[in-house]
């Protein structure tokens, strides 16, 4: 039986040493083959040269260096299409993800699990998770990270699904299997700096939102629906006070207030439609959802190799 763990890099040069050692260390009480498969996603650092040391001197290091920065999601992707192991763990390489909690994913998983994912105990679930969980039909476990343990099975279905704009928690989710959580204890980065700012986590959440939610578009229609109430009723009340012979004042501020409201009710609708329409266009245009620049590692499972794997 083979354990394959997945890291995505990005400028993370000062991680990598004492993250194989950790990863060494477990993998060596498991009862299992092991290769670790290391993405290197554009990193502007000596990331790749130390990782391409690695594996030099341990033959369980793969290397997948990526032609540019494709992002954390496609990066993890890429890993995973590479792991040939009959469970695949995913963990991100700045060692907040404790390798050690692997050799509980293995037990869980020879328990019968299909999926073991890792959630951070003892704090509340963020509004993030309440938000999307909310809007979303398929249900994330609160707090959980891209930090899991998958059978085969689950990773071939995995690689069924096309998709360019990427929420693997949710993904994930969707595919059901049986699973369960794991709960650890948040920790810091070894060092090095958090590459993934808040731009790149509102991205996420928005994209876990349109991937699997329609909340929005109704939204939209309900919007439009009060905004079409609200003006049948003032209609009803200027023709009543017509035919009463009740005053009207023409003011200005109405009118202009009225414009704005539902030119702002317009604008709202059409920029929600837009957000829809713009994934259609990434997802029609079927460009790669990331280009292999090198692979380090079994010839067998070189890209140019297996097409499907440059996806």
């Amino acid at each position: 039986m083979l354990l394959s763990v997945v890291v995505p890099c990005c400028n993370e040069s000062a991680n990598i040493a004492e993250l194989h050692r950790r990863l060494a260390e477990v993998c060596a009480g498991l009862d299992l083959d092991a290769e670790f498969v290391f993405v290197d996603d554009g990193s502007r650092d000596d990331t790749l040269e130390r990782l391409k040391a690695l594996a030099g001197t341990d033959p369980r290091v793969r290397v997948l260096s990526l032609s540019r920065n494709f992002g954390h999601q496609a990066a993890l992707s890429a890993g995973i299409d590479h792991a040939a192991g009959d469970a695949v763990v995913v963990m991100d390489a700045d060692l907040q993800h404790p390798p050690e909690l692997i050799e509980e994913f293995v037990t869980r998983w020879r328990a019968g699990y299909d999926l073991v994912y890792a959630y951070r105990e003892g704090v509340r679930p963020r509004l993030g998770y309440r938000l999307i969980n909310a809007l979303v039909s398929t249900r994330i476990p609160a707090e959980s990270a891209d930090f899991r343990l998958m059978d085969r099975r689950v990773v071939d279905a995995f690689r069924r699904m096309p998709e360019r704009a990427r929420f693997i928690r949710g993904m994930i989710s969707w595919l059901g299997f049986r699973q369960c959580g794991v709960g650890y204890r948040d920790r810091q980065r070894f060092a090095g700096r958090r590459s993934y700012t808040l731009r790149q986590t509102a991205r996420m959440a928005l994209n876990a939102v349109l991937a699997f939610s329609t909340v929005p578009l109704r939204a939209a229609s309900l919007l439009g629906l009060c905004t079409l109430s609200a003006g049948l009723v003032y209609g009803v009340y200027i023709l009543y006070a017509r035919l009463s012979g009740r005053p009207i004042e023409p003011g200005w501020t109405a009118l202009m207030l009225t414009v704005l409201i539902l030119g702002g009710v317009q604008l709202i609708c059409v920029g929600i439609i837009a957000e829809y329409v713009g994934r259609i266009f990434e997802e029609v245009k079927q460009r790669p959802l990331y280009v292999v620049r090198e692979w380090i590692g079994p010839a067998d499972r070189r890209p140019e190799d297996r097409r499907e794997n440059v996806r």
